[in-house]
């Protein structure tokens, strides 16, 4: 049997393959793509300025949940936690461990059974911020797109309902740290109406749920 895991345990590298020969870098079977952040930067901007704010915002929204979604799968299937928490809390960890941004969740609550889920914290050295100031003044509103998405993503797969993830604040705005949110999808008001849109045909990966 293998031992039981605490999230803080995780370590990206245990589960990390590079095939020289064949040119696949890979984690537990699911392949990786290695890129620099500037490039990474350049590519969010350019489709910023040919397709708008909002389109973008559900572009890059969507990348993040197949993300975090596929990474919950290999974490789960990969690893014993030693409570469902720890499951949950794996996912900062390993938002950190690739390098996106260094996440401390604040509070954690959940209930399967009632639905209650509110999960916080707080996002440090955000690349998304980070590139969005590269090429833009401050917004007035919050622009880390992908980091909201993969915490959605993982978040959704772990409890089997649609929940939604937001910034309380942002880097991008000119806070010194960006802050998540994340509840039920449908404890959120009409301002969230295109995110929920950007992901509805994603949504049935979600433990079976029906689109």
């Amino acid at each position: 049997m293998s031992p039981l895991v605490k999230a803080r345990d995780l370590n990206l590298r245990d589960g990390l393959s590079f095939d020289f020969e064949s040119g696949v870098t890979s984690f537990r079977n699911t392949r990786l793509l290695l890129f620099d952040a500037d490039a990474m930067g350049l590519l969010r901007q350019g489709v910023y300025e040919q397709v708008g704010w909002d389109a973008a915002r559900r572009i890059f929204f969507r990348f993040g949940f197949q993300h975090g979604f596929s990474d919950f799968l290999q974490i789960e299937l990969s690893h014993t936690f030693d409570s469902e928490l720890e499951l949950l809390a794996s996912g900062p960890v390993m938002h950190t461990w690739q390098g996106l941004v260094r996440a401390q969740p604040t509070e954690i609550d959940f209930d399967r059974d009632t639905g209650r889920f509110h999960f916080t914290g707080d996002w440090l050295n955000s690349y998304e911020a980070q590139q969005y100031l590269t090429f833009n003044e401050p917004s007035s509103t919050p622009v880390c797109w992908s980091l909201t998405g993969y915490a959605t993503g993982w978040c959704s797969a772990f409890f089997g309902r649609p929940l939604l993830a937001v910034e309380s604040r942002c880097v991008g705005m000119g806070h010194d740290t960006c802050g998540w949110l994340i509840r039920p999808e449908a404890t959120f008001g009409a301002d969230e109406d295109a995110l929920r849109e950007a992901i509805r045909d994603l949504r049935p990966k979600v433990n079976g749920e029906a689109a």
